[in-house]
């Protein structure tokens, strides 16, 4: 029984090692993850947030994201795995969020808005 467990142990490992293998290899080359958040808060009202991720394999370069009519904003890199948030400014007619890379990416996305939970900031009474 002993030695059941042991393999099984090893053979757990070892699937979980062929799924992390399988997902850095099947990774593209250049890629972007956008997360337009709108969140309504007690305090504060309502802030919006977008948070630009390269879950790419290499390095993204000339990073624009059309926040707004007159609300561009720019960044000039962006590492695999690295994030970087953009905030509107207050006076920008939020809808949709645009973000285009040099490598030829462009993304659109809508805001979403995070489920509150009782107790903890910004959910409520």
């Amino acid at each position: 029984m002993h030695k059941g467990i042991i393999a099984a142990c090893i053979a757990a490992a070892i699937g979980v090692a062929g799924y992390v293998a399988y997902q850095q290899l099947t990774r593209p080359s250049y890629a972007l993850e956008v997360d337009a958040t709108k969140d309504t808060t007690d305090i504060s009202g309502i802030q919006y947030r977008i948070r630009v991720t390269n879950v790419g394999t290499e390095q993204l370069t000339g990073i624009k994201v059309v926040l707004g009519a007159k609300d561009v904003q720019e960044k000039s890199s962006l590492n695999p795995g690295e994030s970087y948030f953009f905030y509107p400014d207050p006076e920008t007619q939020v809808s949709t969020v645009q973000v285009t890379a040099n490598e030829g990416i462009a993304v659109e996305s809508d805001y979403r808005s995070p489920i509150k939970v009782l107790g903890l900031p910004g959910g409520g009474r």
